[in-house]
């Protein structure tokens, strides 16, 4: 019985734990959510599928849910989904995703929230320190190796959380979603710029384009995933002024080809 682990990804994190995870079962691939997604064909899942992705504003990323509403999960008899974060406690990831099955008359098998990496520097934090970032990624592995033992055995197993349904209403979740595809008007470049155009390779919903050999946001599909901001080599791409003084992050056993989202 194949396993498919589709994951959503910017700095590498959520890929990093769909690896991990696939490397411990059976018969199984990792597949790019942005890029079934750029399919003309349907969306056929397997019967057992994975769903990775990031915690944003407490919630599930916008192109996330996009998939679960195209995707089909005739044939799927099993179902866990990881949602990674970083600061504060989890969220309500899981309970969104819950409803979004719901309305394709599925449901969460097992469900799992793992701490890693920050790597959200747009409000008032940097990136995690390099010393706490070696014990992240140790946690992370060993929760990926249980979350695999979990979906050998096809055991139901929901991780809880006490943000599970008022950390969306308090982070303004709904409002993110609304505004989430145009917030990339606070993006630029500074002079540091070098034309490399990494910016618009590792932007997995295409919204940069190079223009005068210098990146464009296009307000048209941003998910703020960071991929432009972080993996850019020169520290050029900014978002409003407190980015300039903070770190930058990539999951260190990422590649940063693996991030490439090049059709």
């Amino acid at each position: 019985m194949k396993t498919t682990l589709y994951y959503f990804t910017g700095t590498g994190n959520s890929l990093k734990m769909a690896k991990d995870i696939s490397q411990n079962l059976d018969n199984s691939e990792c597949v790019s959510i942005p890029k079934v997604l750029k399919q003309n064909h349907k969306i056929e899942a397997t019967e057992v599928i994975g769903i990775i992705f990031p915690k944003y504003y407490f919630g599930v990323p916008q192109i996330v849910l996009e998939f679960i509403d195209k995707v089909n999960l005739d044939k799927t008899k099993y179902i866990f989904v990881v949602v990674t974060f970083a600061k504060g406690l989890p969220g309500g990831a899981l309970s969104q995703m819950k409803k979004a099955l719901y309305l394709k008359r599925k449901s969460i098998d097992s469900g799992f929230y793992v701490r890693m990496v920050d790597n959200f520097i747009l409000w008032t934090w940097d990136v995690t320190s390099e010393k706490k970032q070696k014990s992240l990624h140790k946690n992370a592995e060993i929760k990926a190796q249980k979350i695999a033992n979990i979906v050998s055995e096809r055991e139901s197993k929901i991780d809880k959380s006490l943000m599970e349904y008022i950390g969306p209403v308090i982070f303004n979740y709904k409002g993110f979603l609304r505004k989430v595809n145009t917030e990339d008007k606070k993006f630029y470049v500074t002079e540091d710029c070098n034309s490399c155009g990494l910016c618009a390779k590792v932007c997995s919903v295409k919204n940069i384009e190079m223009v005068d050999e210098k990146p464009k946001w296009m307000s048209l599909t941003c998910q703020l995933c960071l991929a432009c901001l972080h993996l850019c080599p020169k520290k050029s791409v900014q978002f409003g002024e407190k980015t300039k003084k903070r770190g930058r992050y990539i999951n260190p056993f990422i590649k940063i080809n693996e991030l490439i989202n090049e059709d």
